[in-house]
Order: C-alpha cells, then sequence, then structure tokens
C-alpha cells in the first residue's frame, strides 16, 4: 500500500543544501514515527527515497514548484500528509526547530555539499553516486550526455534491477574496486569505468562511477587497425625520407637533374654495390658519396677518402693498402693501409682513372676477392668494404686507348651516377649563391646582407668552368673584398662580368659584331634588344629563347617586355 500527496514549495529560496538537509531529517523522523519509507519525486522524473540530500538538490525546486511526496508501510497517510505540510511550510523558519539533532556543523557540511555539486557539474567526465540499496543518488550532466538519457530517467533507478550484472552492482556485493572496465551501452556509446565502493565506518555505504566515452577513440583504433599496413608503410618511408634529406642534405639544388641523381644516389645507398659518380670537377662528387656512405646500412662504420690523382703513383699502393716494417726504406713501422682502416664501412676513390695499369690490377683484386697484400707483407688481408670511386675523366676513351683496363671498368661502373654541371643546373646558382653567402659571411664574421639583382644575373649568366666549386671561390673572395653590405655587379671579378657580355654580343652563332652598316660599336641596349629579339624569332619561346643564351625564362621575358617584344615571342 501506499500513499501520494502534492506539496507546493512555498519557501522564498526554494530548495538549497541547508533546507535539504532539514528536508531529510524530516523524513527520517516522520519514517521511524510511522514505520514507513518516504519518496519524493519533482514535476519530471521519477521518485527517489528521502534519505540523501543530493538528488533534492538536483531538483533545483524553487518556489511555486510541484513536487509528490509518497509513504509505503506504516501509517502512509499521515506520514505522506505530515511531509507533504512541512514542504508547504517556510523551511527556513523550521529548520532550526526540525533540525534539533543538526549543529552547525550540519549547516556548514549542507554548503559544502552545494559547493561540492558545482564542482562535480563542471567536471567532463561522468559521475553517478548509488547507496548501499542500489539506487542512483546523483549524477551529474557529464554522466547524463554520455549515456544519452535526462535526470529524470535516471535518479532513483535501481541498479539491481537495471544493470544485475554491472560494474556497479559487482562492487557494492564485494567492495572491491573495478578500474578500467569496459561495457558497452544499448546506444552504441562504449564507455571505459572506473568504480570504487564508498566506505563509512568500516561499511560500504554505497558506490561512485566515473565514466569516459571512449566510442570515439575506439572508432579512431579500428580506422588506425584497418589501415595498419598502410600506416607502417609510412612510418618507415618518413624515416628512409629523414635519413635520405640528412644523408645529401650539403648538395644544394632542387633542379630537375639535381633531384633525379639524388633519387639514384638514394637507391644506390639501400644496396652495397660498387658505385661509380662521374662529372666534371667540382660537381660535388665526394659531397654525393658521403651521402651515399651516411645513408646506407654502413653509416655507422668509417667513411675513408682517397684521392687517387694527388698521390705519387710509387706512394699510392702503400697508401692503400699499407706496409710492414722495413718495406722500403723509411718504413719503421707497420702502417695500416685506407683499406684496412675503411673496414665494414665506405672506402671513396676520387679520380680513380688517375691510377696507373699495375695498381688498377691490385684494385681488381679488392673488388673480386676483397682481399690484398700490404707491402712487404706475406699475410693476405680480408676486407668487408664498400667502393664509391670517381672520375672526371672520359672512361670509354681511356678503355680504347688502353689506358684503363675493361674488366676494372665494369666491375667499379655497376651503378654509374651522373652529376650535371653548373651550367646545366642554372635554376639552382640562387640557392648555392645564398647557402654560400650564408656559410662564408659566417665563417668570417662579416655580415653580407643579400645580393643584388644585377648581380645574380650575372652569375646565372656566368659559364662556370670549374662549376660549384668555383662558384663557391668566388662567393668567398667577393665577400673578402667586397666593403658594402650587398654584393653588387661590380664586386664580381672581371672575368666572371667579361663572359657574359663577350657570349651575349658575339650571340648565338656568332650573332651581332657591329650595326648593319658596319659603323662603330653600338650601345649596349641596342645589342641586347636585337640578341633577345633574333632569340625568340629563331625559337619561338621564352624558355627556349633562355636556354639557347644561356640565361633564365625571367630574364629573357623581362627583356622582351622592357624593349616591347612581347609579340615577338610566347611565354
Amino acid at each position: 500500500m501506499s500513499c501520494e500527496r502534492t506539496a507546493i514549495i512555498r519557501n522564498e529560496s526554494g530548495i538549497h543544501a541547508r533546507v535539504a538537509a532539514g528536508i531529510v531529517q524530516r523524513a527520517k523522523e516522520l519514517a521511524a514515527e510511522y514505520g514507513t519509507r518516504l519518496y519524493l519525486r519533482g514535476e519530471r522524473g521519477e521518485r527517489f527515497e528521502l534519505h540523501s540530500i543530493m538528488p533534492i538538490i538536483a531538483l533545483k525546486a524553487q518556489k511555486g514548484a510541484h513536487v509528490s511526496v509518497t509513504a509505503e508501510g506504516g501509517a502512509e497517510r499521515e506520514a505522506a500528509s505530515e511531509m507533504a505540510a512541512f514542504l508547504e511550510g517556510d523551511l527556513e523558519m523550521h529548520g532550526p526547530a526540525e533540525l534539533r539533532e543538526v549543529d552547525k556543523l550540519l549547516h556548514e557540511n549542507a554548503l559544502m555539499q552545494e559547493r561540492l555539486q558545482m564542482i562535480l557539474e563542471a567536471v567532463q567526465d561522468g559521475i553517478c553516486v548509488v547507496d548501499k540499496s542500489g539506487l542512483i543518488t546523483y549524477v551529474n550532466p557529464a554522466y547524463l550526455r554520455i549515456v544519452r538519457k535526462t535526470r529524470e530517467m535516471v535518479l532513483g533507478q535501481n541498479v539491481f534491477e537495471s544493470a544485475p550484472d554491472g560494474n556497479r552492482v559487482g562492487v557494492l556485493r564485494s567492495g572491491v574496486a573495478r578500474i578500467g572496465a569496459l561495457s558497452h551501452k544499448k546506444n552504441g556509446t562504449t564507455v571505459v569505468a572506473n568504480v570504487n565502493p564508498i566506505f563509512v565506518d568500516g561499511e560500504i555505504a554505497g558506490v561512485v562511477s566515473v565514466i569516459k566515452d571512449i566510442t570515439e577513440i575506439q572508432r579512431l583504433m579500428e580506422r588506425l587497425t584497418q589501415v595498419s599496413a598502410r600506416a607502417e608503410y609510412l612510418e618507415q618511408e618518413l624515416l628512409r625520407t629523414k635519413k635520405t634529406a640528412t644523408a645529401f642534405s650539403n648538395y644544394i639544388g632542387k633542379s630537375g637533374k639535381v633531384v633525379d641523381a639524388i633519387a639514384l644516389a638514394t637507391k644506390a645507398a639501400a644496396s652495397t654495390a660498387t658505385v661509380l659518380i662521374r662529372g666534371e670537377s667540382g660537381t660535388g662528387k665526394e659531397v654525393i658519396a658521403e651521402g651515399i656512405h651516411y645513408a646506407s646500412g654502413r653509416r655507422r662504420g668509417p667513411f675513408i677518402r682517397v684521392n687517387c690523382g694527388a698521390i705519387p703513383p710509387a706512394l699510392l699502393e702503400s697508401e692503400l693498402f699499407g706496409h710492414e716494417r722495413g718495406a722500403f726504406t723509411g718504413a719503421v713501422k707497420r702502417k695500416l693501409g685506407k683499406f684496412e682502416l675503411a673496414n665494414h664501412g665506405t672506402i671513396f676513390l676520387d679520380e680513380v682513372a688517375e691510377m696507373d695499369k699495375n695498381m688498377q690490377v691490385k684494385l681488381l683484386r679488392v673488388l673480386q676477392q676483397k682481399e690484398f697484400d700490404r707491402v712487404g707483407g706475406e699475410e693476405t688481408v680480408h676486407v668487408d668494404v664498400r667502393i664509391i670511386a670517381a672520375t672526371n675523366r672520359d672512361l670509354e676513351a681511356m678503355m680504347k686507348a688502353g689506358e684503363f683496363r675493361e674488366d676494372l671498368y665494369y666491375r667499379l661502373n655497376v651503378i654509374p651516377l651522373l652529376l650535371p654541371p653548373l651550367r646545366e643546373r642554372v635554376d639552382d646558382i640562387p640557392l648555392l649563391v645564398e647557402h654560400f653567402i650564408g656559410k662564408i659571411s659566417a665563417a668570417q664574421q662579416k655580415p653580407v646582407r643579400g645580393i643584388t639583382p644585377d648581380a645574380m644575373e650575372v652569375l646565372m649568366g656566368y659559364r662556370w668552368p670549374g662549376n660549384v666549386r668555383e662558384l663557391e671561390n668566388v662567393i668567398e673572395r667577393v665577400i673578402t673584398l667586397m666593403d658594402t653590405p650587398e654584393i653588387r655587379a661590380e664586386d664580381l671579378p672581371t672575368y666572371v662580368r667579361s663572359d657574359i657580355a663577350d657570349r651575349a654580343v658575339s650571340g648565338p652563332a656568332g650573332l651581332l659584331t657591329t650595326d648593319a652598316g658596319g659603323a662603330a660599336v653600338l650601345p649596349w641596349a641596342d645589342y641586347e634588344k636585337r640578341i633577345i629579339a633574333h632569340a625568340m624569332e629563331h625559337c619561338g619561346t621564352f624558355n627556349a629563347a633562355a636556354k639557347a643564351l644561356g640565361i633564365t625564362h625571367k630574364t629573357v621575358a623581362a627583356k622582351a617586355r622592357k624593349y616591347g617584344l612581347v609579340g615577338e615571342g610566347k611565354s
């Protein structure tokens, strides 16, 4: 049996924490007096038993709010009527009289609980409090959001009935916390819960459950699992790219031929094959060789450089293979050769074409059998060395002339790598100039702001027979001697400026030495206009004209617009 009464809250300040404490105290008194159990329900939601202030505070009932009181067992009518009358009275006035056993500590406790509720409602993790009988007495807004329910749907629910096999019931029965428990809700949400028991005087008084919504994380994990193979590949590719980018970072350039050369060098680094680097003097063969070593699996081993052209033939064998004590005059002790020092690493043989035929035979033995004899020694030395050779000579012509062994050529030329001369990668000159300005000005502690457009145009128009090495030397010379904060065209060496001027006047196929009437030399602008016009007439586009003249597309386009020649060519 039960009896229900409706009450209207008339208290001016509604139901707050201290009033809620008074309501609970009064409910306990009536329950003891009439042998009944009292429940309360707001205008919207399920009822809850009147033995905790938290669900009462959660109602947020203001003056004029309607609440329902239900009494079950014993003298239901009397208990329900008196509780309803109490709720309709002046709760502030009744408080001190009705709270006869509640001292100032209770008031302070009520205020603390009100502050605690404000904190709990701001927390983004879901919090649910369950009493020892299984009734849900408090939930914060985050909990309602995660489980996608309203407060009325949750408060007063008994977990023994709604989730008899759940974590909260398990902790209520065992008193042992459950940490990191996963559960899948009917609405499709996956939550991870930490459920801890609440003990009062050594006895379990309820549990508190803190939940996190991990649905999005779980979906992300599923997606990552689906693409794990690709992720692993991308990770390895990233590591390879980082390693390669670091190894070849000293080789400055972004032009197509440079990109192709570095791509091939990267592939060579992944193998153990012998590499033959070819290119004109000053194109950066040693830089690429070093990059191949440090991008390879031998990067933890030594990288030994040998310039075969700088060592006299009589001493080259001892330098490469070492010698024993007493092998020749001056050999007072054993000396290890470069091949032994490079064991488990890489040896770079620069200017390999300068070796005489006798040394070529001995080098061939090392390539084929990985062994050699020290000068004056009887012991055969075995090594594990990768060979990278380089030359600026025409090895094919040398083979025909009998100056270079054919079998050695094929042993060295397993992976051929050709580096372009600077005149074929003119677009890289600004990058190289910027790099050298920064490097040299820092070394000389001489601030340089940059380079003027005219000076850059001169540098890009020069043929650079010495390639990158010559460019670096020119920049070092200019910075050492200059007195201005910027490199100007007049600061550049005379031979650099005169070379581009001579080639511009002569033009393609000996174009224009004087004016049409054989008169004296015309002003520079007249020659320049006629050169650009002639180039565009024969080449058709700015790109083609720039290549023919040995200058940049940008320069041709600017000059064509300057002299009104845009209609004579296409960009």
